[in-house]
């Protein structure tokens, strides 16, 4: 994969020595590996719309095992639910 190089320009100094002592706290990596790994974690694992409104479903497929039509009737009720909320 190639790589290209960003250019973040207007970081005030305080916000550089944040970031640099949140590098410093939670990783081994220099600030450009942390940046990059901030932008791959927005950009891929960045939770969309459909899988907020499908995790209760989700959830409830991996820890109580339902059935099929368990499963359809509990996303039927939590769409239900959202199209309530949404119109009130």
């Amino acid at each position: 994969m190639s790589s290209r190089t960003l250019k973040v320009t207007g970081v005030p100094q305080d916000l550089l020595a944040l970031l640099d002592q949140r590098v410093k706290d939670r990783h081994a990596l220099g600030r450009s590996e942390y940046i990059r790994e901030l932008i791959r974690k927005d950009v891929l694992e960045q939770p969309s719309v459909l899988r907020e409104v499908m995790a209760p479903v989700y959830e409830a497929g991996h820890t109580i095992k339902e059935s099929e039509q368990e499963l359809e009737s509990l996303f039927n009720n939590v769409r239900d639910e959202i199209r309530a909320e949404k119109s009130a």
